[in-house]
């Protein structure tokens, strides 16, 4: 008995100081390394040709099944993971402005790179980081809290991020080319490989985020995957060129109607060349792991697997493109492996990327903000049950009376000198329609939207999957006015309040 005292004392004593104890074994010796390897535009459908990363990562950790973005866009999202914030709180809720707003709200200064640099960690960003970057902090501007960057700039209104690209290193503008040492993957890869091994050399511990533009459009492809996939077929679901759009707001049958056909041919081509380019990013994954392995740092890193947003082709009849509230765009692949996470572990929770950043100050025992509205996923990592949320807020665009109070005096409309530096295909496709923001909750069995014109939708996920039958029309008024007010709560909230908003829906809705 006086063994069992002792020990539990010694546990708490542990875990106070940063340990986390399973089975009475420590997960790790040393401050464990943190790795993010970020897709930009991956959706579910293309995981199955990575087949490293669902090798090494997946099948080596965990697989959060229902992980969402909040905000289905490239730098709404990538606020969200570094700060740990609803794109209301950010005020980053479209890719334009993007950079140049968070920029000027100085959120950069109390950021997730920012915690890890003051508790003695090298972190080191290579790749995409936000839309617009730097506009209006200057071209040799390096973002607080990075000791290594090697980051894309923005210099003119077409964007190359494969080929022909600027980067900045350490403030230092570096220009590459068109040839294949060129290709921007195996470029991000290399600098990481380098990064890891220094870093292993000086036993330090470290933050790496490594951001691939990879299948983003126009999907190029490195010359050695050239040839690959031209038979691939898209795995086409029941929502694919939907036939009947009648219970459909009319804002997404408009993006239906622009004259523009999207059929099964342009799909698969598209598919075809977005797997093609995510291999040398497959690649990217193994030479990272082997050199984790190499380096004797593999047993004691976390390497998150994930995308800032999914993507649709074709389903509910729109093209190309992603910042719907639908699932193709919101709900994307997510893997994780690391010290005390079992093999082929699954985790079903509502998870979100505004908790990456919490995730991750719990794994390395920094404290988060206040201002902080995501929470941390890591004892389902570990195989502990923990409270949590019951819905997650899913929102896009701005619309200003709903930004939150901390944000309320600053927010605006996109700058409209911004208005060219967007990602290539435009394909954030409700932000250009009058009435396209929305607010919505995403729960484990419905999702519920409201648009700015005022249009809803509403989905029982549970016998429609797919979303085909819009029946928001068929709700009773008292179950659309609780709905309304939940939804009043989640998307001005902050902080404590979205946690105790996620977990309080109006009694009997989710029954």
């Amino acid at each position: 008995m006086q063994k069992k005292i002792i020990g539990a004392i010694l546990a708490l004593v542990l875990i106070a100081a940063g340990f986390y104890i399973v089975e009475n074994t420590r997960l790790f010796k040393d401050s464990p390394n943190v790795i993010i390897i970020l897709t930009d535009d991956l959706d579910y459908s293309l995981m199955p040709y990575m087949e490293k990363t669902n090798e090494l990562i997946g099948e080596q950790g965990a697989t959060l099944t229902n992980f969402f973005v909040t905000t289905p866009a490239c730098c709404p999202s990538r606020t969200s993971i570094i700060r740990g914030q609803y794109s209301h709180n950010t005020d980053i809720l479209e890719n334009a402005p993007g950079f140049p707003r968070f920029f000027k709200l100085k959120q950069e200064e109390n950021a997730l790179p920012v915690w890890l640099n003051e508790a003695g960690y090298q972190t080191a960003l290579f790749g995409k980081y936000m839309n617009n970057y730097p506009i209006n902090a200057g071209m040799e501007y390096v973002p607080p809290g990075w000791t290594d960057w090697g980051a894309f700039v923005t210099t003119e209104v077409t964007i190359k991020y494969y080929y022909n690209y600027t980067m900045n290193e350490n403030g230092t503008l570096v220009k590459y080319g068109d040839t294949p040492e060129d290709y921007s993957t195996d470029v991000i890869r290399d600098k990481s490989l380098k990064f890891i091994n220094e870093r292993a050399q000086d036993e330090q511990p470290f933050f790496l985020f490594i951001s691939v533009y990879a299948p983003h459009g126009p999907s190029t492809a490195a010359p050695r995957h050239e040839t690959l996939f031209n038979d691939l077929s898209y795995p086409k679901g029941p929502s694919f060129n939907e036939e009947d759009l009648s219970d459909k707001p009319e804002l997404i049958r408009a993006l239906s109607e622009t004259g523009e056909e999207f059929d099964e041919g342009d799909a698969n081509y598209l598919f075809q060349a977005r797997a093609r380019s995510l291999q040398a990013a497959d690649e990217l994954v193994e030479d990272v792991i082997l050199a984790l392995e190499k380096n004797g740092q593999l047993e004691n890193t976390y390497i998150i697997f994930t995308s800032d947003n999914g993507f649709h082709l074709g389903e509910h009849r729109m093209p190309s493109g992603k910042g719907t509230p639908y699932e193709e765009d919101i709900r994307v692949p997510f893997f994780i492996r690391g010290p005390g996470i079992e093999p082929d572990t699954t985790i079903s929770q509502l998870s979100a990327n505004i908790d990456i950043a919490p995730t991750i100050a719990d794994i390395v025992s920094v404290q988060v903000p206040d201002f902080v509205d995501g929470r941390s996923f890591l004892p389902f990592l570990l195989g502990r049950d923990a409270e949590w949320r019951q819905a997650l807020l899913i929102e896009f665009g701005q619309i200003l009376e709903y930004t939150s109070s901390d944000s309320q005096s600053l927010a605006v409309k996109p700058d409209p000198s911004l208005a060219t530096f967007v990602d290539p295909e435009t394909d954030n496709l409700l932000s250009g329609i009058g009435g396209g923001s929305f607010r919505g909750i995403r729960t484990d069995t419905f999702i519920f939207v409201k648009y700015e014109n005022g249009e809803f939708e509403y989905y029982d996920l549970l016998t429609d999957p797919y979303q085909l039958e819009n029946t928001a029309n068929q709700l009773d008024p008292e179950t659309l006015n609780q709905l309304q007010e939940w939804l009043d709560q989640l998307k001005r909230c902050s902080g404590q309040d979205c946690r105790k908003f996620e977990q309080s829906p109006p009694q009997g809705i989710l029954d």
